[in-house]
């Protein structure tokens, strides 16, 4: 016999159900009260409306909560403007994505300041990818390996592999792409510098020699900086011809000017 017609069907409270779990859910290490609601308030006769679930929570009190389930019902509490009507997590908190919102996608600017408060405090970059690649692949010495583990210590250890080995030709036409790209990165950078102490020399009312001088001395500075700061290790130490033309480039560029 189906349902009366003021009753709701099994699945409709199966789709209020997933979708209260969902508000209330968040993958690690998001905080969430998923534990909590599944321990102390999905029992027989339990209320499973939102209100029914927050009021559940509420009574077991800080100290019967998980520390996550505080930090996410803090952040409820510190965020209502932005999940509320017109903010800027409103649907994503309609649709259960309350903390991946407010902690990983709005940019923190964009929040308001009790709202930041509330947020979790974020972690300690680390890892292979949070520390030593975060500016680009390069080698790691013995201690930095020695930090490795698991997964990360196996992708560090299959590139080094690949690093070393046997390059097919498209491999050595990406390496010259990218050792080309980062060169003249670091080149126009380099004359820049120059350029500025070659201005500099000259708006100080100096001669044409103090200026070659100044855009050399900048130039010799910023080229060595350029290497030691490559964590790719792949920029080569410019020579002396390179320099002395990167002096000559600012010092024209500056001539030229008014």
């Amino acid at each position: 016999t189906p349902p009366h017609r003021g009753a709701p069907s099994y699945l409709s409270m199966l789709l209020k159900f997933a979708l209260l779990i969902l508000s209330l859910c968040h993958a690690a290490p998001l905080p969430s009260c998923e534990s909590d609601t599944s321990s102390h308030c999905l029992g027989d006769g339990a209320d499973l409306s939102p209100e029914g679930i927050e009021a559940c929570l509420q009574a077991l009190g800080e100290a019967g909560r998980s520390a996550g389930c505080n930090a996410y019902l803090s952040m409820l509490a510190g965020c209502g403007a932005e999940i509320g009507s017109g903010g800027v997590c409103a649907e994503s908190h309609m649709n259960g994505e309350t903390a991946a919102c407010l902690v990983q996608r709005t940019p923190e600017e964009q929040l308001s300041e009790g709202c930041r408060a509330a947020l979790p405090e974020k972690e300690e970059a680390k890892g292979l990818y949070g520390i030593y690649w975060k500016d680009g692949k390069r080698e790691l010495d013995e201690d930095e390996v020695g930090e490795l583990v698991g997964d990360e210590l196996d992708t560090y250890l299959r590139w080094i592999k690949r690093k070393k080995g046997k390059k097919t030709d498209r491999g050595k036409e990406r390496d010259y792409a990218v050792r080309t790209a980062k060169k003249a990165a670091a080149s126009k950078q380099i004359v820049a510098k120059a350029e500025e102490a070659a201005r500099a020399a000259k708006q100080a009312g100096e001669g044409a020699k103090a200026q070659q001088e100044a855009a050399m001395k900048a130039a010799e500075a910023a080229a060595a900086d350029a290497v030691a700061t490559d964590m790719t290790k792949t920029l080569k130490p410019f020579t002396r011809s390179n320099i002395k033309a990167f002096a000559a480039q600012a010092v024209k560029q500056v001539k030229d000017e008014l």
